[in-house]
Parts: C-alpha cells; sequence; structure tokens
C-alpha cells in the first residue's frame, strides 16, 4: 500500500487530575478550532487540484499546514504555511532540515532560515485564509450583537467584562457563525483574528495570558502589515475595534493567496486515478 500524506493538526487531550494518580491524557481532545483548520484547507485543495491523498514517494509524509507546530516537526517534513511558536524553547525543535513551500510570515521564515542555513522561500500567509476561496460555506455577515469575545484556548474562562463569548472548542462553523453575527470581535485567538478579518468584521487583539506575540506578528507582517495593535485590557481593545470600522474591513488588502496557492506542494502527491486516466 502507498504511503499516505498526512496533515498534521494539534489535538490532544486534556489532563486528567485524578486523585492519587498522576495526571494522565485521559480526558476529551483539545479541539481547539483553529488546529483544526489544516486538514480541512489541505482537502479542499487537493480535491480542487485532483490529488490522491497517497505519497508520490510511496512513503509516508507529514505535512504541515494551519498552526504555530514547527516544534512537532522531524527532518525532511513538508511545510505549507505553518508557523514557530515564539514560546517554544529553540532546543525543543527536533529538525535540521525541512521541504519548505510556504511559511505564515516573514519572521517564522527568518526563525527558519537561520536554523538550517537555507533561504526559505518568501511566500506567506496561513492557509486558513483560503477557506473560503476553495468552496467552504461562507456565512452571511447579518450583525446581531454589539461585540463578541474569542479567547485563546489558554484564556479561556477567565472572566471578561462584557460581551457574548464563544468557546474556541466550538466548531469551526459556529464560531464562524458568531463572528458574522458581530458588530466586533475581541479576541486573543490567532484564528478568531484571522477569521474576523476575512469576514469584514472589526476586530482587536487582547493580550493573551500564556502566548507570545510572534504568531500574532508573524501572520500580520505575512499579511502586509508592519504591525498589529494588542491592547492590555477588554475596554481598550473594544474601543479601537468600535472605532477602526472601516479601517479593518480592508485589513487583508496587502496581501494576495495567489502565491500560497501556487506554493501547494502538489507534488508529493499521487495524481487521482480520474486525473490521471483523463490524461490531464
Amino acid at each position: 500500500m502507498t504511503g499516505r500524506v498526512e496533515t498534521f493538526a494539534w489535538n490532544p487531550r486534556t489532563s486528567l487530575n485524578l486523585p492519587f494518580v498522576r495526571r494522565f491524557a485521559l480526558g476529551p481532545r483539545k479541539n481547539n478550532f483553529g488546529d483544526l483548520v489544516g486538514p480541512m484547507v489541505v482537502e479542499l485543495v487537493r480535491e480542487r487540484l485532483g490529488l490522491s491523498p497517497h505519497s508520490r514517494s510511496g512513503d509516508p509524509v507529514r505535512l504541515f499546514s494551519v498552526g504555530s507546530v514547527l516544534h512537532f516537526a522531524d527532518d525532511g517534513d513538508v511545510v505549507w504555511g505553518s508557523g514557530v511558536n515564539g514560546k517554544i524553547p529553540s532546543d525543543r525543535y527536533r529538525w535540521s532540515t525541512l521541504d519548505v513551500r510556504a511559511v505564515r510570515g516573514p519572521l517564522t521564515r527568518q526563525w527558519v532560515s537561520d536554523r538550517t542555513g537555507e533561504q526559505a522561500p518568501a511566500v506567506y500567509g496561513d492557509p486558513a485564509l483560503l477557506l473560503f476561496e476553495l468552496g467552504f460555506d461562507r456565512p452571511p455577515r447579518e450583525a446581531s450583537r454589539e461585540v463578541l469575545y474569542v479567547p485563546n484556548l489558554n484564556d479561556l474562562g477567565r472572566p471578561v467584562p462584557t460581551g457574548h463569548v464563544v468557546s474556541p472548542r466550538s466548531p469551526l462553523r459556529q464560531v464562524l457563525a458568531e463572528i458574522a453575527a458581530s458588530e466586533a470581535v475581541v479576541t486573543s485567538s490567532l484564528h478568531a483574528l484571522v477569521f474576523a478579518e476575512m469576514l469584514g468584521v472589526p476586530v482587536a487583539l487582547i493580550k493573551p495570558s500564556a502566548e507570545s506575540s510572534f504568531k500574532y506578528e508573524d501572520y500580520a507582517r505575512g499579511t502586509g502589515r508592519d504591525e498589529l495593535p494588542m491592547f492590555a485590557d477588554f475596554a481598550s481593545a473594544l474601543a479601537h475595534a468600535s472605532t477602526s470600522r472601516h479601517r479593518h474591513e480592508d485589513a487583508l488588502a496587502g496581501w494576495s493567496s495567489a502565491p500560497l496557492l501556487a506554493a501547494f506542494p502538489a507534488d508529493v502527491f499521487v495524481p487521482s486515478i480520474a486525473r490521471t486516466a483523463g490524461g490531464a
């Protein structure tokens, strides 16, 4: 049997802290919505290009797409849009060489280039940005509430002064619908920010409790911006989102999807039987 191309997605089990027993990862999956987008996007591109899920080499291949997950990679893994996690020490990265086709942004590109000694391609963008373009249902923009708060997974359960809250462990379609139904979004979740910008919803970042600013800055620079404001408290973030409505509708004006799509590693997949038989 030919090896398959597996799209990596971070989704560990939660640890159960049982009396008289060490902590074991026996609970439900984290199911953080942003971390589950990668396989969806890769599947949509694969289907569009008429590719089999099997690898051309015959060996198993791991593909890294959405997420700050490069510390889980091994030598030779394929990277299409992933990023470095700024809170992970460099000695946690096991690889010395990767097959890099695109990265989330220039900060990741520089980090990877410094580590490998080779210049990574200057192709930027979180593949989640392609979701609607690839045919995933786009929720209608019908605002029915003033503000939505979407916490980073590590901020889930922390009190917020006001507004409707949606858990980052909710299904993707629910998160998208909640964002589209809001006049403004305040978030510490990178992918809530990404999707709010895609949907044209005014959004502002509140400083997360356990995340480095690296991934947010990397994403911003990868989409053509020099900076991305981040606020220390909910009120300041909400005021910014509420008064920056028109500017934030064009947050992605400096980014094009074409280079990222062109960089998709189609060559690691086997063309589908139907495509091959049709002579395409």
